[in-house]
């Protein structure tokens, strides 16, 4: 078990026709969500990871999502999980 716990964003670009499922498929990983979109194909993804290897894994599963264009990672933040459960 780790220690910290791990916040990401990530911008997705998708197909706008294939926006919907994207997201779906996004929002059924479960450490992460689809916190925004929009009709030209962004999608604000956050994720909550035990640990970097982990963030990894999930961008390169997005990026392989049918309909998705591109995915980068934008914002990474650790966090100790005894100051995590403080908020």
């Amino acid at each position: 078990m780790t220690d910290k716990t791990h916040i990401s964003s990530l911008l997705v670009t998708a197909k706008p026709e294939l926006i919907p499922n994207v997201v779906s498929d996004i929002s059924n990983m479960p450490i992460a969500e689809a916190a925004h979109s929009d009709a030209v194909g962004k999608i604000i993804v956050t994720l909550e990871t035990p640990d970097e290897s982990a963030i990894v894994q999930a961008l390169t599963d997005i990026q392989l999502l049918d309909g998705v264009v591109s995915a980068g990672l934008v914002y990474h933040h650790a966090e100790a999980l005894a100051d995590a459960a403080e908020i």
